[in-house]
């Protein structure tokens, strides 16, 4: 009994599928997380203290109604939004098609 209990107290933490958002607090102190859409970011937080636009290449696969399969460039809308929190630390959101979808922390702004 103790050997079945044991290996049930490995096994079930290592099968139990985590997810993990980021979040991010606005220096006003309202906080976002990954999955918030630009527009409820925008109403959240501030102004960014820098932004900027850009379009990134994705391959998209494709299946037609004959059951073909082909792959196509398509481009993404992303949206950098750039953030001095305390003295100089930098924190970057980064939106893809509307929607938060990555808040990387780090570097330092002079």
């Amino acid at each position: 009994m103790m050997k079945i209990f044991a290996i049930c107290a490995v096994i079930i933490p290592l099968s139990a599928v985590q997810s993990f958002a980021d979040n991010f607090r606005c220096p006003n102190g309202n906080i976002v997380s990954t999955g918030d859409s630009i527009s409820t970011v925008a109403a959240k937080c501030d102004p960014p203290a820098f932004s900027y636009k850009r379009e990134e290449p994705m391959e998209a696969d494709i299946s037609s109604a004959d059951g073909r399969r082909s792959s196509k460039v398509v481009y993404v809308e992303v949206q950098e939004w750039a953030y001095n929190q305390g003295s100089t630390l930098l924190h970057t959101l980064i939106f893809r098609n509307g929607i938060l979808a990555e808040v990387r922390t780090g570097g330092f702004a002079r």
